[in-house]
């Protein structure tokens, strides 16, 4: 076996040849092994985190136009069941009345026969009972 002139060598180079790794010390194989685990690691979490750039932009995008889709589907596909919705007392906005009826019959499977709406108040305020829930809701996703 002839000796390989590793003189105007980098480390990296030496280590990445397997017949002259073996004429590297112990120091300088701890180091070549350390250089190379940080670019690995290096390396990885750069993808991981422009893969989750690319996720949370996807979602982004797909939530916006997404719910705007399934809000006009579940209106329309309710629209028979609130029809048939006896409404006690009549509100100031009829509109959001037959929305909110149209949900609750597309979640009971477009049963809504017996689906009374008695009153419904707009709360105002910046914390609503509803945009506390969803605050909640989004804190109770995030823990680990």
């Amino acid at each position: 076996m002839e000796a390989i002139d590793t003189s105007n060598m980098s480390l990296m180079e030496i280590f990445s040849n397997p017949e002259t790794i073996n004429q590297l010390s112990m120091g300088e194989k701890m180091l070549a092994s350390t250089i190379t685990m940080i670019m690995g690691l290096g390396i990885t979490f750069t993808v991981l985190i422009l893969i989750w750039i690319f996720i949370a932009i996807m979602g982004k995008v797909l939530g916006a136009t997404g719910s705007k889709k399934e809000a006009a589907a579940v209106a329309t596909a309710a629209a028979p069941a609130v029809t048939k919705a006896p409404v006690a007392e009549a509100a100031s906005d009829d509109s959001l009345v037959a929305v909110i009826a149209a949900a609750i019959a597309a979640y009971t499977g477009g049963n809504a026969s017996n689906l009374v709406v008695k009153k419904i108040q707009r709360i105002s305020g910046d914390n609503t009972p509803w945009g506390v829930s969803g605050i909640e809701d989004r804190l109770e996703t995030r823990k680990f």
